[in-house]
């Protein structure tokens, strides 16, 4: 009889983690371990699960775009902080922004999107709907015609509400399919739709440089347009900025000018008077070294009564060509807003303006050292 070896056990004692280990069973595992009914009872309580994790996002993203703390933490717009920082696709986080907006101003519409009578590709729908007819017609929706929308899109499939929504008004829904895809780094599809005018004249354009491009495509059509149009705007721009440099330095070298001859004809004129004076009271006329004395020793009884008050500089928010084209080579165009905790800038290059940093109404000047660049969200946010 073979005698039992009992390093084994020693070894097991002395080191646990040569015990062999259980491996846990895997989620798979266990649901194949279900039955039918199990199944699909698990598959709806998981489904509600995340609507109402959601539901909870929605309402979070419409808190946070209420109190604007997106823009505290270096973001420009409630977009990128959504896709960049929650990590969200754009299709996803428009969904869930056009929700969040829609539930801020008709709470109710949460109660249909918790039980299912209104998507969440739905309620985007109409949002967009209402903000294009509103930015065509110029005037603010009202929340009864909102609401009266959303309760002819209830209980409809994304396609069903499309069709709905081309009834009501089939130019904006056309409007609204202009999409942009990023394909690769370098490449981008835009899709939209032009009326038939605007697509006629496209076509002559392509006639007319056909012999340049004989089978130009939309997408080379649309470059060349863009680059002129682009290289006109640029020497435009150049040339309005030399213009008003050029102004500045011929208005400054008036100013000097001016002062100098008005410091002249105030040492001639004084000189004149004292000499007058003295010939009026039938003394000698003054000499060089009297006259010199007489203008650096001023009556002592003149200025006890009329005082000089020296003005300081007067301070202007006029900023010159040339400082401004140094501040937007400095700050290369984009908001310089940084979040003090993360320390992660803004960067963004929609609607730049000059800010001061120590704001002009406390004393603070138009230098380049006191001036950046912030988008128009950051500069109307400050504090």
């Amino acid at each position: 009889m073979e005698e039992y070896d009992y390093s084994k056990e020693v070894q097991l004692e002395s080191w646990p983690e040569l015990r062999p280990k259980k491996k846990p069973l895997s989620k798979d595992k266990s649901f194949k371990s279900l039955d039918n009914s199990a199944l699909i009872a698990e598959i709806r309580q998981a489904s509600k699960n995340e609507q109402d994790l959601t539901l909870q996002v929605i309402e979070l993203i419409a808190e946070i775009n209420r109190r604007k703390t997106f823009l505290k933490l270096g973001f420009s717009s409630l977009f990128d902080f959504v896709t960049k920082d929650l990590g969200y696709e754009p299709s996803s986080a428009m969904r869930r922004i056009q929700a969040a907006r829609a539930i801020s101003e008709m709470p109710e519409l949460r109660e249909k999107i918790a039980d299912k009578s209104l998507s969440l590709s739905v309620v985007s729908q109409g949002q967009n709907f209402l903000n294009k007819k509103a930015s065509d017609s110029g005037k603010k929706i009202s929340i009864a015609e909102k609401t009266e929308l959303f309760k002819k899109l209830e209980n409809k499939s994304t396609r069903e509400a499309e069709k709905e929504l081309f009834k009501l008004a089939p130019e904006l829904c056309l409007k609204s399919k202009e999409q942009e895809k990023v394909l690769s780094e370098n490449l981008t599809e835009l899709r939209f739709v032009i009326d038939t005018e605007t697509k006629q004249k496209i076509d002559e354009l392509k006639l007319w440089m056909s012999h340049q491009n004989p089978d130009m495509t939309q997408a080379q059509f649309f470059k060349v347009m863009v680059e002129k149009l682009h290289g006109q705007f640029a020497n435009k721009k150049s040339v309005q900025d030399k213009s008003v440099q050029d102004k500045s330095l011929q208005g400054k070298s008036v100013q000097n000018k001016s002062a100098r001859e008005k410091s002249n004809y105030s040492k001639s004129t004084d000189a004149s008077q004292v000499e007058q004076d003295a010939s009026t009271a039938g003394a000698e006329p003054l000499s060089e070294d009297s006259k010199e004395n007489s203008k650096e020793k001023p009556n002592p009884v003149a200025s006890e009564k009329y005082p000089q008050n020296k003005p300081g500089p007067r301070r202007s928010r006029y900023i010159s060509a040339s400082v401004k084209k140094l501040v937007w080579q400095r700050d290369q165009g984009c908001c310089q807003f940084v979040d003090r905790n993360s320390q992660k800038k803004c960067e963004s290059r929609y609607q730049i303006q000059l800010d001061h940093i120590v704001p002009f109404r406390h004393l603070g000047d138009s230098s380049q050292e006191n001036l950046r660049l912030l988008c128009g969200k950051h500069n109307r946010d400050r504090d």
